[in-house]
């Protein structure tokens, strides 16, 4: 029996069509899990918080791009930088399926998801045309799949993975209605449609006008060269309007001053990472891994101009559309920056992977063994770059807005002010802190508020008086700071008034929270004027007096409602110091013990800590003054205040180097527990 040795050929060639879509199905498929996997895993960052405030805007609101920033006080009206399309998506999805991370991230899911497929078609078109070699479909599939670019932002609620799908689509059509001499209505307004989304994408995609228009002129100029020149005009003339009007509303109110000049020695190799490797990796490391990914690209290059009659099948077109963006950008440059990163230039994407495709399919035709190895060393490279946007979010996370959200909403306590800085920043800060509370505290009656500081339209005079006042108002400030919109504040005058104002105001706590590229804060003041008072201060609900040792007195404690259920409970402890100062600093202990119907006490919450987080330590009290701290008791357990009988409250203290704990020396008006070390007072809120 022998083999029949053309089985395997005669099998392909019979289903090579089936194994083909098959392939693209499983590159759509992965495209698609691998963006889609952990989308909500990171919080927002500003700009896309930006995204969420334009898509919940009006319809006309948000198609004009009109963008209103307020800090509680007034309002200021803004434009945003960019063009509606993606924003309209966002907005139908959001009115339809809420307003959660996944949702605003999935318009540039299905944007980085579909590129695979429409990178397929255009280079299977480039195929047919012998301007590309015929494996290149699947290569260009493979490497769009695993694109660590299209990770990054597919899975950010930006247009820029969107404006990379419409480049190549648009481009796409206009190569099929152009493909034949006979003029296809069809073809040329499905060409219209996707050009026009396309720069209602991004208004950088004027950029790729000329190249269009290029392929207009060079489509009619054979037989109808001044109908072609008139056509391609035209489009240039068009692109040209929409490009000044953009940058008269974006310069005119004063955009732009956050980028900076940039050379084609810093560009091409930035663009070359990005395309390649993506943000996630350091360029450093991996610098040679970035010219490979060009030399192939290089070899691609080649392939499609190896002859004059590729270059008239619009071989040219990839490397033209790559020079001719580059090259307006640094045009733009000499007059105005307008480049931060790869995402201003996402619509080359596609035809840097068309290139390096192409060169992966010549170098199949040539030796297979050496392709295999080499495409398994750009995906490779791909999975590294893609590990290091999974695993290392100290790098390449976002600001963790969430675990001061968290955090806050633990900690706030009725009386309690919060001030966002900057306002620019407020629908971020409204997304994931607990501002919706606040609002409710605040009609109940419970004095919560927040704003924003700096005052958008005031002065500085004006910002500080305003400061001074909340400082008679509310029992404690919070000042909540993020660095990613630094323009209004750069010299952080708000946080150095606080701090420079320590007689008004004291600093009782910072917290600061993961931000990869600039800062995250909370920090908590208490205006001077509410914890220092000579002798007992009025209006003490529970008076006492108790004594641990002979150096600490507590002569009365308040109890208050939460902001809202399973929120911290508002104690108020009103100490004083016996004796003449010391060096001696302690802590205390403050736990709500819950008597349960067996009889049994259980801790239900619990705070531990120096007074004022060892901001007034008890080595700066004076005998005959008594402090006041507001002490938020952090619930461990569910508590039921309808039935505050069941609970009382205990205070240990001890010292903060030898631990060694007070006895309870005095206790009128509370009891002590057995072991003598614990003062144990009803619960009783107002």
């Amino acid at each position: 029996m022998t083999l029949n040795r053309e089985f395997p050929t005669s099998f392909w060639q019979k289903h090579q069509s089936a194994i083909l879509r098959g392939l693209l199905l499983g590159l759509i498929l992965l495209a698609f899990a691998r963006v889609v996997w952990r989308l909500d895993g990171k919080d927002l960052w500003w700009d896309e918080s930006l995204s969420l405030q334009r898509a919940e805007e009006s319809w006309g609101a948000l198609v004009r791009g009109s963008l209103v920033m307020h800090d509680g006080f007034s309002e200021l009206a803004t434009t945003d930088q960019h063009p509606f399309f993606f924003f309209l998506l966002q907005g139908i999805l959001i009115r339809l399926a809420g307003n959660d991370e996944f949702v605003l991230r999935f318009p540039s899911v299905m944007a980085a998801t579909l590129l695979v497929p429409a990178l397929w078609a255009f280079a299977r078109y480039f195929v047919r045309r012998a301007v590309l070699p015929p494996s290149t479909p699947l290569w260009v599939a493979l490497l769009a799949a695993v694109n660590p670019f299209f990770l990054w932002y597919g899975q950010e609620a930006r247009p820029y993975a969107l404006w990379a799908l419409l480049a190549v689509l648009s481009t796409y059509l206009l190569l099929r209605a152009t493909e034949t001499p006979l003029f296809s209505p069809r073809r040329f307004m499905a060409y219209g449609v996707a050009v026009v989304l396309f720069l209602a994408t991004h208004y950088f995609a004027v950029f790729l006008l000329p190249v269009h228009a290029l392929l207009l002129y060079l489509w009619l100029a054979a037989h109808k060269r001044t109908q072609a020149l008139l056509l391609a005009l035209g489009l240039l003339i068009l692109g040209g309007l929409i490009g000044g009007w953009a940058a008269w509303s974006i310069l005119g109110q004063g955009a732009g001053g956050n980028f900076h000049a940039v050379s084609l020695a810093t560009l091409a190799p930035d663009l070359l990472n990005a395309f390649s490797l993506g943000l996630s990796v350091n360029i450093d490391d991996v610098r040679w891994l970035d010219w490979i990914y060009g030399l192939v690209a290089l070899v691609g290059l080649g392939w499609s101009l190896r002859s004059r009659s590729t270059f008239a099948r619009n071989g040219w077109l990839l490397p033209v559309w790559i020079v001719v963006c580059v090259a307006i950008i640094l045009l733009l440059n000499l007059f105005q920056p307008a480049y931060m990163n790869a995402r201003h230039l996402s619509l080359l994407s596609g035809a840097f992977i068309l290139l390096v495709g192409g060169g992966l399919g010549l170098l199949w035709s040539k030796q297979k063994l050496f392709t295999v190895g080499l495409a398994l060393l750009l995906v490779a490279g791909a999975g590294y770059s893609t590990r290091n946007y999974f695993t290392l979010p100290e790098k390449y996370g976002n600001d963790d807005y969430s675990g001061m959200g968290h955090y806050l909403d633990e900690n706030l306590l009725p009386g309690d002010l919060l001030l966002i800085s900057p306002p620019f920043s407020w629908r971020i800060f409204d997304y994931y802190l607990p501002t919706a509370k606040l609002e409710a505290a605040a009609q109940a009656g419970l004095g919560t508020a927040h704003y924003g500081m700096p005052l958008l339209r005031n002065s500085w005079d004006n910002t500080f008086a305003q400061l001074a006042r909340f400082q008679k108002q509310y029992q404690r400030i919070w000042l909540a700071r993020s660095g990613t919109h630094p323009y209004v504040d750069p010299e952080s005058k708000v946080n150095k008034w606080f701090r420079e104002n320590n007689r008004n105001a004291i600093l009782i706590r910072e917290v600061k929270f993961h931000s990869p590229t600039s800062f995250l804060d909370l920090e908590l003041y208490v205006p001077v004027s509410g914890v220092v008072f000579d002798g007992i201060p009025p209006g003490i609900t529970h008076p006492l007096d108790a004594a641990f040792g002979d150096q600490i007195r507590v002569v009365g404690y308040d109890v208050g409602q939460p902001i809202a259920a399973g929120n911290s409970l508002p104690v108020t402890i009103y100490w004083q110091k016996l004796h003449k100062r010391t060096e001696d600093r302690y802590k205390y202990i403050l736990q709500v013990l819950e008597t349960q119907a067996d009889g049994q006490t259980r801790v239900v919450g619990v705070t531990e800590r120096e007074p004022y987080n060892e901001a007034v330590r008890t080595s700066y009290w004076d005998p005959g003054k008594t402090i006041k701290e507001y002490i938020e008791v952090v619930p461990i357990a569910t508590l039921d205040l309808q039935h505050s009988e069941r609970y009382q409250l205990s205070l240990q203290l001890y010292h903060s180097e030898t631990l060694a704990k007070l006895p309870v020396t005095q206790s009128v008006g509370a009891t002590v527990a057995a072991d003598k070390q614990m003062l144990l007072f009803p619960y009783l809120p107002k």
